[in-house]
């Protein structure tokens, strides 16, 4: 309840704002390894591997905490739904005029009638094996964090499996 209390106030502080309280030159590349770093614990306790495909640097302008967090929500659903043995990527690329950042899992994607309403506030799948619903306000966290960075964030299906996350922010 208490982390679905957290994200809620998260949540609705960057709604309320409706633009960047502050603004900074972050390197999404060092995003990516300190995230990684901090997962390690999860990982491994999960059977999982992430692999890493990034540049040497990747600025953008925004909101440290923000887009750390948003990452950080990204990488948690991929935890979730990966299973045991396989491997989780994040490939970090300039694409035309901006970053994207993929986070690719081998789970079970999602379904086709949930792929609309991923990035609504509240709405949730079950997790494998039977694990707790998450609070269905990552993935709208995420969605707003991009926009308010003058970004996007989509989900899809992967054809050979698994769901890829995608985060396109412009370059600082």
């Amino acid at each position: 309840l208490t982390e679905t209390i957290d994200q809620l106030l998260r949540l609705a502080e960057v709604e309320q704002h409706g633009w960047l309280q502050r603004r900074a030159e972050v390197d999404l590349v060092q995003v990516c390894r300190d995230l990684a770093d901090d997962a390690s614990p999860r990982l491994q306790a999960a059977g999982l591997v992430l692999e890493a495909v990034l540049p040497e640097r990747a600025p953008v302008q925004g909101d440290p905490f923000l887009l750390r967090q948003a990452l950080s929500n990204l990488l948690d659903n991929a935890i979730a739904f990966s299973p045991a043995g396989c491997s989780i990527q994040i490939v970090l690329s300039k694409q035309a005029q901006a970053w994207q950042l993929s986070l690719r899992d081998q789970g079970p994607g999602v379904p086709d009638y949930a792929l609309e309403r991923v990035f609504e506030r509240f709405y949730s799948l079950g997790r494998p094996g039977n694990g707790p619903r998450s609070s269905g306000l990552g993935l709208p966290f995420v969605a707003e964090v991009a926009r308010l960075h003058g970004g996007q964030a989509t989900l899809r299906n992967r054809p050979e499996g698994g769901a890829q996350a995608v985060l396109v922010l412009p370059p600082g």
